[in-house]
């Protein structure tokens, strides 16, 4: 009985979301974009992506340009610039059509590299959909960089245990960004036992930028560490550190 309300529930759910809504949801555009990432050089200071609709609609986007930077938690942080430039910026495709975005930048290349997110965004419809179907929008958000002419990416582990608390901080100390694939914590004791074993989420590091970690540490686990290890495997090589557990590491 039990199922049986569940499941008339769901329909009840169900029928009320597509009373609201319509009767279905459309698919979302199937667009393939190359490439992914574009990066942009004082030999090369313009590069093209391709757009290809494989879909059996007609699509439109629209390309917007952003200033990218990251908060030590790892966060986008996007503001509007007129420094990236893009050609067309309103992009439309057939089915099976392919075209070409050109992207430059108004800026020169600098010292520390220059990080921007090219956005592109599906355009509603212009015709209804049949049967009052909503559209699933898409949005791609390429990354454009301008490298600097001598560009060299250095990642940098730094670790700390204090008042019962593990700090992690993955740095770079380069002029070009670099991809942390992943980022992998081993705590042990003092017989060399692991009682602490962990991935962390991993991603962009942006030049001369930081990502910060904190993990409370259970009290049965901080009373035994003596020993964590960090190591960050990225597309620039690894860092590793080995760090030693003060004894007062877990005292509030």
């Amino acid at each position: 009985m039990r199922a049986m309300r569940r499941g008339r529930a769901l329909l009840m759910w169900t029928a009320l979301l597509l009373g609201l809504f319509g009767a279905a949801v459309a698919d979302a555009a199937l667009v393939a974009i190359d490439p992914v990432k574009v990066l942009l050089t004082g030999a090369a200071p313009s590069k093209s992506i391709s757009l290809r609709n494989n879909g059996s609609e007609r699509v439109r986007f629209q390309m917007s340009g952003f200033t990218w930077q990251q908060s030590i938690g790892g966060e986008m942080q996007l503001a509007p610039t007129p420094d990236l430039v893009f050609f067309p910026s309103l992009v439309e495709l057939a089915p099976g059509e392919t075209r070409r975005v050109r992207v430059t930048t108004t800026q020169q290349v600098a010292s520390n590299e220059r990080s921007y997110r090219l956005f592109v965004d599906e355009l509603p419809p212009l015709a209804a959909q049949p049967g009052g179907a909503i559209r699933v929008l898409t949005r791609f958000g390429i990354p454009v960089f301008l490298a600097p002419d001598a560009a060299a990416a250095k990642p940098l582990l730094r670790l700390a245990v204090q008042a019962g608390k593990l700090s992690v901080s993955l740095e770079n100390r380069g002029n070009s960004h670099y991809v942390a694939q992943s980022v992998r914590l081993v705590g042990r004791s003092a017989d060399g036992s692991s009682v602490l074993s962990q991935d962390l989420p991993a991603w962009y590091v942006l030049a001369g930028g930081r990502r910060e970690y904190q993990l409370p540490l259970a009290p049965e686990v901080c009373s035994k560490l003596t020993q964590v290890s960090a190591n960050a495997n990225t597309d620039h090589g690894s860092a590793r550190l080995d760090y030693p557990v003060p004894s007062s590491a877990c005292t509030p």
